[in-house]
């Protein structure tokens, strides 16, 4: 168990590397909105397909894959096809910009919602912090599929925003779960 846990907190330890990616893209779509619309969904696409093979290999690291990890194939294969069509979509590019984060955040947000009723039932205490951050990314991505802020903000201010509060949840999730990695990884035995 000792060597599941290590390896657990080294997965949870490059989750907040992906997390501070996530905040650093963010204020890049914040500060340069005079960036190439092209360059903004290239970016954003990248940033997809990044997150979607950290899920693979969260996936397939030595055997936590199908316990705790079992949800990230699911969203490594999903995260990955939508970062592929964002980077090569054949569609203008600011009109896709938002729906496509948007759906890239309902699928982060499922997972976060996933993991909320999995402790729920187990009655773990961290499960309506877990839940209610899914939640949260679930809302933001209709957000950004819908913009009702397009009259007083550039969807890439939007986009930039989400990803910074995206990452910051993400990295209390990560937090979360790191302290807790003893009871946590039992709930998935």
């Amino acid at each position: 168990m000792e060597k599941i846990i290590k390896r657990f907190e080294v997965m949870m330890i490059v989750s907040f590397i992906m997390c501070f990616l996530d905040v650093i893209a963010g204020v890049v779509f914040i500060k340069c909105t005079d960036l190439i619309t092209r360059l903004n969904v290239i970016i954003l696409g990248s940033l997809i397909v990044l997150h979607g093979l950290f899920y693979l290999i969260r996936y397939i690291y030595d055997g936590l894959g199908n316990k705790f990890f079992a949800i990230d194939l699911i969203i490594s294969v999903a995260s990955l096809i939508l970062g592929v069509f964002t980077i090569f979509n054949p569609f203008e590019a600011l009109n896709v910009l938002g729906p496509l984060f948007g759906i890239w955040m309902i699928i982060y947000g499922i997972e976060k919602i996933y993991y909320g009723y999995r402790f729920m039932k187990a009655m773990e205490g961290s499960y309506p912090l877990t839940l209610f951050i899914g939640i949260i990314m679930v809302i933001m991505g209709i957000l950004s599929m819908i913009n009702p802020f397009s009259s007083f903000m550039l969807i890439t201010r939007l986009v930039g925003i989400f990803l910074i509060c995206s990452g910051l949840l993400e990295a209390m999730i990560c937090n979360l779960f790191r302290q807790r990695s003893r009871h946590i990884l039992t709930i998935f035995k």
